[in-house]
């Protein structure tokens, strides 16, 4: 990196973090209200592992406002909103090097509402609450359900849905009847205010989820139980989804019926082991061609129970991959998991071979240390070692970007300082390094690496 980028990075950098805003505290009473800004810089070698690439170094900041309130009416009904914003701002690569038309080295995003519901809750003096409008949903560790717009990053991840929850507090046991109807664009109720129209996802999207939790059959484990279906509808008018991580370029859409049931637990085994497991099937019909698909994600924890609260733990996530001498699709879908769950690089890899944030056909192996190694902050160190199930490489696109011998995907490492400076101010470094192996075509074999800076005010 030449010394005129250095200076241009260290600008930048300064930039973000000197940036403020105006506080606005919340009220007591039925109204209640908040905001935080959030401020990122971000470093990326070799998006596409092709150091040739004249868009595979990227430089950028992020700076996303969001602004908060809630009223409540008596015990049991609540409205709530929440209105952001987010704008970026590239240094590299240069405009004129974008494949896209119009894109810009500073992006000004719509300015939408990701948070818009009406609750209630007791719903006639039963356990019965009810959600509807634009929410976020997380179920279980957000393995398949918890990104419903993948095309901005991280800026949003709302699902527009109704959510209803039912409490058996005698059984330690929830139910939830969720129903999702998510467009693939912002031109929906509730519209961008200054009329940006936005890709959030590929297709339009509608579903619906049965959701058990039960936290008394075991004692100290949590069981989850779940049926999941999605029904993808092809968007026919897709836009320039310059949104997308600062990468411009038309995503297909998917088409049909996805059907899903799974298991999760989550389990403290003694005071210092712990365990948690979730797998999930899936069938139905995708693209025109029958699924059938299986996935696993599972840790074991040590705790060490010191003064810095030492972790160790160790990962395998198994996500079966589509045979390429096969009719029939056996890559398993993530569903509504699209985001970086155990990495930030690999979201912009995954394009490649599937979407973004589409992990599928993956085998990972990881081992971890937590520590608590100040009052104020914690450290993540991970090792993952990566595989692919099979050697897919059906598409002309997989065949130019996909070796088609071997079936390494690499060695990836990754660091993570997360610090808690005070009740308004947070922020994070991270760091990630990918060395990819043979399953990556000869000329996508470079070394990757993700850099990113973050503050956090909050109010």
């Amino acid at each position: 990196m030449n010394s005129k980028k250095n200076k241009l990075l260290a600008a930048g950098l300064g930039a973000t973090l000197a940036c403020s805003a105006v506080s606005a505290e919340q009220t007591s009473g039925p109204f209640k209200w908040g905001a935080d800004l959030r401020l990122r810089q971000v470093w990326i070698d070799n998006v596409g592992l092709d150091a040739d690439s004249a868009t595979g170094d990227r430089t950028f900041e992020r700076y996303r406002g969001r602004l908060w309130g809630s009223y409540t009416f008596g015990d049991q009904l609540e409205a709530s909103a929440r209105l952001m914003w987010e704008g970026r701002h590239y240094q590299d690569p240069a405009r004129s090097n974008w494949p896209a038309a119009g894109f810009e080295n500073w992006y000004s995003g719509g300015i939408l509402f990701d948070q818009l519901t009406i609750g209630a809750k007791q719903i006639g003096g039963s356990p019965l609450s009810l959600k509807v409008g634009r929410q976020d949903i997380v179920l279980g560790n957000g393995w398949l359900v918890f990104e419903g717009t993948p095309l901005d990053g991280s800026r949003s991840i709302y699902l527009d849905a109704a959510r209803a929850t039912y409490s058996l507090a005698s059984l330690g046991t929830t139910l939830d009847l969720i129903y999702i109807d998510q467009s693939a664009d912002t031109g929906r109720f509730p519209q961008s205010l200054n009329g940006e129209v936005e890709d959030q996802t590929e297709q339009h999207e509608t579903g619906v989820i049965v959701y058990g939790r039960n936290k008394s059959l075991i004692e100290g484990t949590d069981l989850d139980g779940y049926f999941i279906y999605k029904h993808n509808d092809p968007n026919l008018t897709p836009r320039n989804l310059r949104i997308n991580n600062g990468t411009p370029f038309t995503s297909p859409s998917d088409s049909g019926d996805i059907y899903a049931a799974g298991l999760r637990a989550d389990s403290k085994l003694t005071p210092n082991w712990s365990v948690r497991a979730e797998t999930a099937y899936e069938w139905g019909t995708r693209n025109d061609r029958d699924l059938s698909a299986f996935g696993f994600n599972g840790r074991l924890t040590y705790s060490f129970n010191d003064s810095l609260k030492n972790q160790l733990h160790a990962d395998f996530e198994y996500l079966s991959g589509d045979d390429p001498d096969s009719a029939d699709d056996q890559a398993f879908d993530p569903l509504w998991g699209r985001w970086p769950q155990w990495s930030e690089l690999m979201i912009y890899q995954w394009p490649l071979e599937s979407r973004v944030g589409e992990a599928t056909n993956l085998q990972r192996l990881n081992v971890g240390w937590i520590a608590q190694v100040h009052p104020t902050t914690q450290l993540l160190v991970d090792y993952h070692a990566l595989w692919a199930d099979e050697q897919s490489t059906r598409t002309a696109a997989q065949m130019v970007n996909l070796s088609g011998d071997g079936d390494f995907r690499g060695h990836l490492l990754t660091a993570w300082l997360k610090s808690k400076f005070s009740q308004n101010v947070s922020g994070h470094l991270v760091a990630e390094y990918l060395m990819p192996g043979d399953y990556y075509a000869d000329n996508r074999r470079n070394d990757s690496f993700f850099v990113r800076a973050e503050v956090v005010l909050t109010w």
